[in-house]
């Protein structure tokens, strides 16, 4: 046994056989290796996974902007490299390297990739950097992108959405291949490394109710999935389960079984013909004013306008977030105790504003600013206590006022009327930091509030540690202090 260990460690610092290829580099002092091709003069942002610099391409050889500027995200066992012959086949379209960016999360491995919560915030790091770059470098703010995603992918970046009130930033959402609705190969009984991705994307888990509560293609984006379809090519999704993928209110594509063709999960995103629908409908979309100003929701007592005359309101006051719908509102008076869910939206300029949350009492005129907010002395409280947890967690959020509604955000920093709504426990699987407000029936938000989770392989691994097993009582050994990558 000792000689058969020291073997494998002998292979592993050779080979890299026996141990994961990020604790190898790690211990060699070097970055695993992966695809940087960023301009020399962009700085990328550290990964909320790693702690390094994330990898990726864009903005190498210039070229200035003049279409929408794509940011994409890939799936689980690959890295940004996936998107080589997409790119190449969206500079043979037209586009340039300043146009084109592709962001690595986790440590584009299998074992080590934690869930989509700390993805969705290395991307809203990522995002947050490319358009201060080009910003910066073409003289005027990039307001909108579009985001083509595929497999594992596209659940990080919806979650990036909702979780970061992004969809005013997102002209166009492409998803390829996504596990929208499930994926055979993920099970809430999953146990190692890679179960809190399983724990997410098992169909009918409570991690993706939560994520399509508020409806499967909010706000002012416009969204398309491409697929299988056929229940054949994509082994990820075979009947019944062949249409998971595709999106309530996108445009659907099943390639597969639209078309007779057999692109595999891989392919589906790699290949001539798909690439090809993804350009076509991209070009298809109707392209914002450069130079532009976003419009913004105004308000007056109990009524809503907007800051621009081409601009209407979007608004729902359902618990489905409002969409690019229907014709639009000049102006909207709040109903009474109610929650309004609002955009605006210019069509002239295809920009918009992000989405707000909207309230008043009867018989009140109380002015609100998102600018200059009224902080309540509201408080918020969460069961169970934030502290490591071995397994999933459901936590309930209340708040000392009878009424108020609350927002959150696993995002940090994030938090705004605009973000999610609590209406039911937020079921974490994975670690995850909750930034919470409160939003009081006349209008006033709280000061936010922060909850720590750290749900872990470690907290597992400290309960049946060989100390435990033979004296139950002894100490577990953790603190919450997580081994990110491993």
């Amino acid at each position: 046994m000792r000689l058969a260990s020291a073997l494998c460690v002998l292979a592993a610092l050779a080979t890299a056989a026996c141990v994961p290829r990020e604790l190898i580099f790690q211990f060699a002092g070097l970055p695993p290796p992966a695809l940087r091709d960023f301009a020399a003069d962009f700085t990328p942002p550290i990964s909320n996974e790693t702690g390094i610099p994330v990898s990726g391409f864009g903005g190498k050889d210039g070229g200035g902007v003049s279409h929408v500027p794509v940011i994409f995200v890939h799936g689980n066992t690959v890295g940004p490299d996936y998107w080589l012959p997409m790119r190449a086949a969206f500079k043979a379209a037209g586009y340039t390297d300043d146009e084109l960016w592709a962001v690595g999360y986790g440590w584009e491995s299998t074992r080590a990739l934690d869930n989509a919560t700390l993805s969705a915030v290395t991307l809203e790091r990522f995002v947050a950097a490319v358009q201060d770059y080009l910003g910066k470098k073409s003289g005027h703010r990039v307001e909108r992108f579009d985001v083509v995603s595929h497999s594992l992918g596209v659940t990080v970046a919806r979650e990036w959405l909702r979780q970061a009130n992004r969809t005013h930033s997102v002209r166009a959402f492409v998803g390829i291949a996504g596990a929208n609705h499930g994926v055979w190969t993920s099970g809430p009984d999953t146990r190692g490394q890679n179960r809190v991705v399983s724990f997410e994307l098992y169909p009918g888990s409570p991690w993706l109710a939560q994520l399509n509560a508020a409806g499967e293609t909010p706000g002012p984006t416009h969204y398309f999935t491409l697929y299988d379809g056929g229940g054949w090519a994509d082994v990820l999704f075979p009947k019944p389960t062949q249409d998971s993928s595709a999106l309530a209110g996108a445009t659907n594509l099943p390639i597969n079984r639209e078309r007779g063709s057999f692109y595999g999960h891989l392919q589906l995103g790699r290949s001539a013909e798909p690439i090809q629908q993804v350009l076509n409908w991209l070009k298809a979309e109707p392209l914002p004013k450069a130079s532009s100003s976003p419009p913004e929701v105004l308000r007056a007592g109990a009524a809503l306008t907007t800051s621009q005359p081409e601009a209407k309101l979007y608004c729902s006051s359902s618990a489905e977030e409002p969409r690019l719908q229907g014709l639009g509102e000049w102006r909207v008076v709040l109903a009474a105790d109610a929650i309004s869910s609002c955009f605006a939206y210019n069509v002239k300029t295809r920009l918009a504003s992000p989405l707000g949350r909207y309230t008043t009492t009867a018989g009140t005129a109380a002015e609100a600013s998102a600018a200059e907010p009224s902080f309540a002395a509201i408080s918020i409280s969460a069961n169970p206590a934030p502290g490591p947890y071995a397994n999933p967690v459901r936590v309930q959020l209340s708040a000392s006022e009878p009424g108020a509604t609350i927002v959150y955000s696993l995002t940090p920093g994030a938090v705004s009327s605009g973000s999610p709504r609590y209406a039911a426990p937020i079921y974490l699987p994975g670690p995850a930091q909750i930034t919470a407000q409160a939003l009081a029936a006349d209008g006033r938000l709280s000061m936010p509030v922060r909850f720590d989770y750290d749900i872990s392989i470690e907290k597992v691994d400290a309960q049946f540690a060989w100390d435990r097993q033979l004296n139950a009582d002894a100490d577990e050994h953790y603190a919450g202090k997580r081994h990110k990558g491993n």
